[in-house]
């Protein structure tokens, strides 16, 4: 899986490792200081093109969905703590919860934006000693190039971080969303210029899973609120 990251993803991660308490630690020194006065307030991802996609043999595309609710939204910085099980975290207080939208009826939010509407989903599983790289790939595989291409690993970014008890990864790739659409055999998602950022957290043989997902200039208005948010997790409640 390719470590090269783009400003976007910087920004991601930067924010995330920058607001770290004293007592949390890196697998590795932090890559980014070179990089630090750099402006990277704006979206990593932006295709002027609309692609155009094929699907994969056998696989039906579904019409593009058009945005939903697709508005201006002006960014607080106040946040609200929410949870699942023993994890705590910070989410942003426009993001809405939306009770069972996330797999198997999970938690999750919708996040609004000029691009329509993006969604987190929050998932839950006993997965200890499973590589989270595993996952990353699975949802590499959700996403096409603007050829039909699947995506190169290089057009991935990945980066990991201890938290304390924590072992957080995260992952952020960009294209044509082509998921399987949940309970239709044999069709496929074809939402173009869509983008995911996700986090994978560990926790004493457990896997927590946030996988954001929605139109890229959305996501792009909440790139720095999901670095925010990708460094509150915690084992505990921390007022």
């Amino acid at each position: 899986m390719a470590r090269g990251l783009s400003l976007g993803f910087v920004a991601f991660v930067l924010v995330a490792c920058q607001r770290e308490p004293p007592v949390l630690s890196e697998r590795q020194a932090d890559p980014f200081a070179v990089v630090a006065a750099l402006d990277t307030r704006a979206s990593s991802y932006k295709d002027p093109r609309p692609p155009t996609t094929s699907p994969p043999p056998g696989m039906n595309p579904r019409t593009p969905r058009p945005a939903i609710d697709a508005r201006e939204i002006e960014i607080s910085g106040r946040t609200r703590v929410e949870a699942v099980d023993r994890l705590f975290f910070r989410v942003p207080v426009e993001w809405l919860a939306a009770p069972g939208a996330g797999p198997n009826g999970g938690p999750g939010f919708t996040l609004s934006g000029p691009g329509g509407d993006a969604h987190l989903e929050v998932s839950r599983f006993a997965a200890a000693g499973v590589e989270p790289t595993a996952y990353v790939r699975q949802w590499q595989a959700q996403f096409v190039t603007a050829s039909g291409a699947p995506l190169a690993d290089e057009q991935v970014r990945v980066q990991e971080m201890v938290r304390g008890p924590l072992a957080v990864t995260l992952a952020d790739m960009a294209g044509t969303y082509a998921a399987p659409v949940a309970g239709a055999e044999n069709e496929r998602y074809d939402d173009p210029n869509y983008r995911m950022m996700a986090a994978i957290v560990e926790h004493q043989g457990e896997t927590y899973f946030f996988k954001v997902v929605g139109p890229a200039l959305t996501m792009a208005i909440w790139e720095h609120p999901i670095a925010d948010f990708a460094a509150s997790f915690a084992p505990q409640y921390q007022p």
